[in-house]
């Protein structure tokens, strides 16, 4: 179960901070929705490189000790968020974040994958630690925004401890290159679609925490609203995804996508925003995993190949707040920007139909034979 504790803590502690760094930005330190876009745009930046090196480096130096290294320094990092008084320095201490946060998921879900545990099952527990994460923080925050921050601190802590107590495990030495050129045509597809539709996703969840805010939602709703997309990505990690294949899952998780943001057009308070959560529970459990499996199963450099994965995602939190940024000075409110991402994740799901059943699973980078612990 340490694995699962790992994954279940770190979820939960970053959405205790993403959920309420952009409130905390504009409703305390006094900035505005364009300052949170590039504020999350540099997050996602300094988290699409740590992941591309990380990922890299967990196959090369082994998965343990660079999981271990993410997560203590997430715990630092993190508690920096506790001395964010001013914009300036909110901002510097979120590229610290972004970096660190992209240090370990390659490592964690290479190590998962060779310790047999099913993908839905690993997403699954990151779901959890979602749903705990931001009740928790929701809760804390009601009382002292800052107290959002002292939770998602606790949390990297918690998953530093479990990471100090897994057993050596088999490493396999690799010779991957700096750009992993093999790797990214193996998985050209999943990527290309995870891309086009979490960038536009990224468009919408820069803004989401101040769309529930003016919508009536405060601090607990908040909470409330982003538990129930945890909780039905519980349900369906753990009790559906495994079943199917990945090429499957994935589809079916773009085309859910484009409903559950069309879906969110007619939210005009809280109870209305609760049930689109179920959806998105549901279509982001099917492409994750997918991905997730798609990634694992079809590669050797598992910790490069979902290191790339997570490299995707944060690359798709750089051009999310851009898109976001253009879309709100164009068209001020939220619809746009949730039009735009319906449209986006259709064509990613075109995109992902047309390319993936051409693709073959061919190993470019054997092991080297000797082993050694990681």
């Amino acid at each position: 179960m340490r694995t699962e504790t790992i994954q279940m803590m770190a979820g939960a502690a970053l959405f205790s901070a993403v959920t309420y760094v952009p409130i905390l930005a504009r409703e305390y330190l006094g900035t505005n929705e364009f300052y949170v876009t590039f504020l999350v745009g540099a997050y996602a930046t300094a988290s699409f490189v740590s992941s591309y090196i990380f990922g890299r480096a967990g196959d090369v130096y082994g998965r343990r000790v660079i999981l271990r290294l993410g997560l203590l320094l997430c715990t630092i990092s993190f508690g920096l968020l506790l001395i964010a008084i001013d914009p300036v320095i909110l901002f510097l201490i979120r590229i610290l974040n972004g970096f660190c946060i992209g240090m370990y998921p390659g490592a964690l879900a290479a190590f998962a994958y060779e310790s047999e545990m099913k993908m839905g099952r690993f997403a699954a527990f990151g779901a959890v630690g979602w749903g705990i994460g931001t009740v928790t923080a929701g809760f804390a925050a009601g009382f002292w925004i800052y107290g959002a921050f002292l939770v998602s601190t606790s949390f990297f802590a918690l998953a530093f401890g479990s990471a100090m107590t897994l057993p050596k495990a088999p490493h396999q030495e690799m010779d991957v290159p700096l750009f992993p050129v093999a790797t990214l045509k193996r998985n050209w597809s999943v990527y290309t679609a995870v891309l086009v539709r979490h960038s536009s996703a990224s468009a919408l969840w820069t803004l989401w925490p101040l769309f529930l805010f003016d919508i009536g939602a405060d601090f607990f709703w908040i909470g409330v609203i982003q538990a129930t997309n945890a909780i039905s990505q519980v349900a369906f990690m753990a009790g559906m995804t495994d079943r199917f294949e990945c090429r499957k899952l994935v589809a079916t998780g773009l085309l859910a996508s484009a409903a559950t943001f069309t879906s969110l057009v007619f939210v005009t308070n809280v109870l209305e925003a609760i049930p689109t959560q179920v959806i998105l529970g549901f279509a982001w459990s099917c492409l994750y995993v997918g991905a997730l499996k798609y990634v694992t199963e079809r590669n050797l450099d598992r910790s490069t190949a979902s290191g790339l994965l997570t490299s995707v995602m944060s690359i798709s939190g750089v051009l999310g707040p851009i898109f976001a940024t253009v879309l709100f000075a164009l068209w001020p409110g939220y619809h746009a920007i949730m039009i735009f991402a319906a449209l986006m994740s259709t064509m990613g799901l075109l995109i992902f139909a047309g390319s993936s059943r051409n693709e073959e699973c061919d190993i470019t980078y054997p092991p080297k034979a000797n082993k050694m612990p990681s």
